[in-house]
C-alpha cells in the first residue's frame, strides 16, 4: 500500500511539468504575448509545442565543436541562455531578459517569467527566433492548436 502512494504521488509530481495544449492556450491568451497584432495564441502554442512538447522543465545543451557547453535552452519556450538569460554555466550571456534562466523550469503553471522573457524576444527578434516556428508553424493553418481550449 506504501508502494502504490509513493509511485502515486511521483507520477503527479513528475507529470505536473507538462501542461495539456488547453493550460497553455489559457496561460497565453491572458498575456500580453496575446496582444501582439503580428502573432496568434495558436503561434505561441504551435511553437510550445514543437520546442518542448508543453513541458515547463525541459532542458537541452548546445555544445560546440570542442565538447564545451556554448548554451542551454530552458522552459516551456526553449529560451536560450546565451543570450536572453544568465545561466548556471560559465559561458557568456547577454541575459537580455534579466533573469537567471534556472526560473524557466517550473514545476506546474506558473509561466511568468518565460512569457515575460518571450515578450521582450519577440519584440526584438519577433518569432522568428524559434527555428521550430519557423520550421512547424510560420504561414500554415495552425488554428487547431486553440481549438476547443476557449
Amino acid at each position: 500500500m506504501k508502494t502504490l502512494i509513493v509511485l502515486s504521488v511521483l507520477l503527479s509530481v513528475a507529470s505536473a511539468t507538462v501542461l495539456s495544449r488547453c493550460q497553455v492556450v489559457k496561460a497565453i491568451a491572458n498575456s500580453e504575448l496575446a496582444h501582439d497584432p503580428r502573432y496568434t495564441v495558436a503561434d505561441w502554442v504551435c511553437m510550445a509545442k514543437h520546442e518542448s512538447n508543453y513541458d515547463t522543465l525541459a532542458f537541452r545543451e548546445e555544445r560546440g565543436p570542442d565538447g564545451h557547453i556554448w548554451s542551454a535552452d530552458y522552459g516551456i519556450f526553449q529560451i536560450n541562455s546565451r543570450w536572453w538569460c544568465d545561466s548556471w554555466a560559465s559561458t557568456y550571456s547577454a541575459n537580455a531578459c534579466n533573469v537567471k534562466c534556472v526560473d524557466f523550469l517550473t514545476n506546474g503553471d506558473n509561466l511568468t517569467r518565460d512569457i515575460e522573457c518571450a515578450a521582450i524576444i519577440v519584440k526584438q527578434k519577433g518569432m522568428d527566433a524559434w527555428t521550430s516556428w519557423v520550421e512547424n508553424c510560420k504561414g500554415k493553418w495552425i488554428g487547431y492548436y486553440t481549438y476547443l481550449c476557449f
